[in-house]
């Protein structure tokens, strides 16, 4: 699951570890600018810089939640699938497993560990 989840999950630490940089710096510095100095065309000039390197900051971030938001919907249909697939779990409880999952999506995780530990104890107990 790591290597078909690896290249999305980078993408988004990526865009975190760029964006709240931008966020804070620009908005400590606005509120600075805008409290303390007085406003004439270079204060202008520098406002508008740091309310676009606010907002590329901002842009940066809804990026990265749309990839988390893609990165468990990935990770819910690997999961899915793989259930699926398994050739050693009997079908009943497959369908049960499966169940699980579109019932309480919230808690897939733990609905595959509890999968993987049935299929890993019928596999060494044959």
């Amino acid at each position: 699951m790591e290597r078909y989840l690896s290249p999305l999950l980078k993408k988004s630490i990526i865009f975190s570890m760029i964006a709240f940089p931008l966020i804070t710096i620009s908005v400590f510095n606005l509120i600075y600018l805008l409290t303390t100095v007085p406003i004439n065309r270079d204060t202008m000039l520098i406002i508008g810089v740091l309310a676009v390197l606010g907002a590329i900051g901002m842009a940066l971030f809804k990026e990265s939640m749309h990839h988390n938001r893609s990165l468990q919907q990935q990770s819910f249909d690997f999961i899915k699938s793989r259930i699926q697939q398994s050739e050693v779990v009997p079908e009943q409880a497959i369908v049960r497993y499966i169940r699980d999952l579109d019932t309480q999506p919230s808690r897939a995780y733990q609905t595959f560990q509890t999968f993987l530990q049935h299929e890993e104890r019928l596999t060494n107990y044959d």
